[in-house]
């Protein structure tokens, strides 16, 4: 383990609490190119993962076989827990790396054991699956309710969290294939948007004027 490894590990409020030295060796460090799968439907482990370095984005495959970008994970963002005590046999997406990953990867049985000896972690453990149900809900809402760039704009309060502004994290096509709405009418959203004063778009940063 490095010293960077180490440091995000401090850093990021679930595992803050744990005393990673004494887990240290319990800790996997794996690798993965750009375009590889991490996690997929029929080939995924029970674990909980930790993004060291890197991006990658989580895909759902519709009825249709159309893949959607539901979201877009980054350093110091934690996946794995749709799987970690769900006893299902397909795991509910896929994650893909859109950069060269490294990642911090904890096994069931350690996770499970630092639930029961450690209150601070189970509490912050319960927490995280909160904060991704409200985020799921608010998905949801950007992509069944109103109007294009109101869709966009729930779209991108939901992505920066409690940040101000966010760097665009795929392609204009694929944010059209997320809402569910046509390219153009995603530029005509932007612009709409831009116009109400409730973003500044500058390339691929975006300002949030009124959250």
């Amino acid at each position: 383990m490095t010293a960077k490894d180490k440091a995000a590990f401090l850093e990021n409020k679930l595992f803050s609490s744990l005393d990673i030295n004494r887990i240290k060796d319990e800790i996997e460090f794996v690798s993965a190119k750009k375009g590889e799968a991490i996690m997929a439907e029929n080939s995924f482990r029970r674990c909980l993962v930790l993004i060291i370095r890197g991006k990658a984005s989580v895909i759902k495959t519709g009825l249709d076989g159309k893949k959607t970008i539901i979201n877009s994970l980054s350093v110091g963002d934690v996946f794995g827990m749709a799987s970690l005590f769900y006893e299902q046999e397909e795991y509910p997406s896929e994650i893909v790396a859109e950069a060269s990953l490294r990642l911090a990867v904890l096994s069931k049985d350690t996770v499970e054991k630092s639930i029961l000896e450690n209150p601070d972690f189970a509490k912050a453990y319960i927490t995280l699956l909160s904060e991704k149900i409200h985020f799921l809900n608010k998905k949801l809402s950007a992509f069944s309710e109103g109007e294009a760039s109101e869709k966009l704009f729930r779209w991108i309060l939901s992505t920066a969290g409690e940040k101000d502004e966010i760097e665009l994290p795929c392609s204009i096509s694929r944010l059209s294939s997320m809402l569910g709405i046509g390219r153009a009418s995603v530029y005509r959203a932007f612009e709409a948007l831009e116009e109400k004063k409730k973003i500044i778009k500058n390339g691929k940063k975006i300002v949030i004027l009124k959250p």
